[in-house]
């Protein structure tokens, strides 16, 4: 065969391959969100707070499916409360470490539980929680190892973000995950519910994520997919970094596309940042449940194997590296190039023309 013919063979066999992908994720997303979305909601029940949220336009509704959470509660709740969110739905999905307990006594706080297994329902969950309580409303869907920060929040508050995305008629903004960690081997660490996250984990690393083209439409060319990161460094898994986290429930936008991502987007000129803390003294055990159960799916099962070889093969397990630098700030992440910010973002939030290029 010629190299031309053998070349258009591969190629050929490069785009089946991709429609026959494609294929696959529309008859899944067909499963999810048709039948397991009738499913689900017999699936679910009320366990405390408000039924009903009383929202403004400009308020923004924090959702997050849950299971034993209780090592990062208080630092989610007091760090968003923070930002200005008023209004907090979390689906409790089989914790039995205090969670339920903990978030029962939050008046802003909406707990509903569901026996529903996570694996096949992730994403129908997600999809429940962001229709039923975020119509209309600015939707932030977090897992609880996560904390939300955007540039500039120093100088001005989250309705300013709400206010300018709503002004440039944007329904959705990109998030990159920045795996935080401590300089403490993770073996030796001691985790408690009270420890502020951000001082507690401090160290992050950008020196192995990986910068693709984001190819699912309307995304400002200036803002990347990230894959990798200290997890590719220490693990060698090739994760993925980017979700689009923060989006507004406009009657036309379908999120939690292909997990992570929206259909309908009309994206910010600017990317935000989730501070991601999964590196305490439960991972050991969170993996070898998630390795046992295949609790997370097929799509990150492989991670989870990967983890729990790495695990058990080292004595002390340090994560902190030569190039791991201490968290200041959501502009630190701008200097960098992990995040983006228009100039038109920095002159409205930031008041500055800067613009690093």
């Amino acid at each position: 065969m010629s190299p031309e013919r053998a070349l258009g063979s591969r190629r050929g066999k490069l785009a089946a391959a991709r429609r026959a992908a494609r294929d696959r994720l529309n008859k899944l997303e067909l499963v999810q969100f048709g039948v397991r979305s009738l499913l689900l909601r017999f699936r679910i029940r009320h366990l405390s707070g408000p039924r009903r949220l009383s929202t403004a336009s400009g308020d923004v509704v924090v959702i997050s499916v849950v299971r034993n959470g209780a090592l990062w509660i208080p630092s989610f709740l007091t760090h968003h409360r923070a930002l200005g969110v008023r209004h907090f739905v979390l689906l409790d999905n089989g914790s039995d470490d205090g969670t339920r307990e903990m978030l029962a006594s939050e008046p802003d706080v909406t707990l509903l539980q569901t026996d529903a297994p996570y694996h096949a329902y992730e994403n129908t969950m997600k999809r429940y929680l962001a229709q039923r309580y975020c119509r209309d409303r600015w939707c932030l869907c977090v897992d609880v190892d996560e904390l939300f920060e955007y540039p500039f929040q120093d100088q001005a508050p989250l309705s300013a973000l709400v206010a300018y995305l709503d002004e440039r008629k944007c329904n959705a903004v990109v998030t990159q995950m920045l795996d935080m960690f401590s300089d403490i081997p993770l073996n030796r660490l001691e985790s408690h519910p009270g420890d502020d996250l951000k001082a507690t984990y401090r160290l992050y690393d950008l020196s192995a994520v990986r910068k693709t083209k984001y190819i699912l439409g309307g995304v400002p060319d200036q803002i990347a997919f990230h894959r990798g990161g200290i997890r590719n460094l220490v693990f060698g898994t090739d994760n993925g970094l980017t979700k689009v986290s923060f989006f507004k429930m406009d009657g036309q936008l379908e999120p939690f596309v292909q997990w992570h991502h929206v259909r309908h987007g009309r994206f910010a000129d600017v990317s935000c940042a989730l501070l991601h803390f999964p590196f305490v003294s439960t991972f050991y055990e969170k993996v070898a449940d998630a390795v046992r159960t295949g609790r997370y799916g097929y799509l990150t099962s492989n991670e989870y194997v990967r983890y729990h070889a790495r695990l058990e093969n080292a004595d002390d397990l340090h994560l902190r590296q030569p190039t791991s630098k201490v968290y200041r700030n959501a502009e630190a992440l701008l200097e960098e190039g992990f995040l983006y910010a228009s100039p038109a973002y920095r002159r409205a939030i930031a008041g500055t023309q800067t613009d690093p290029g």
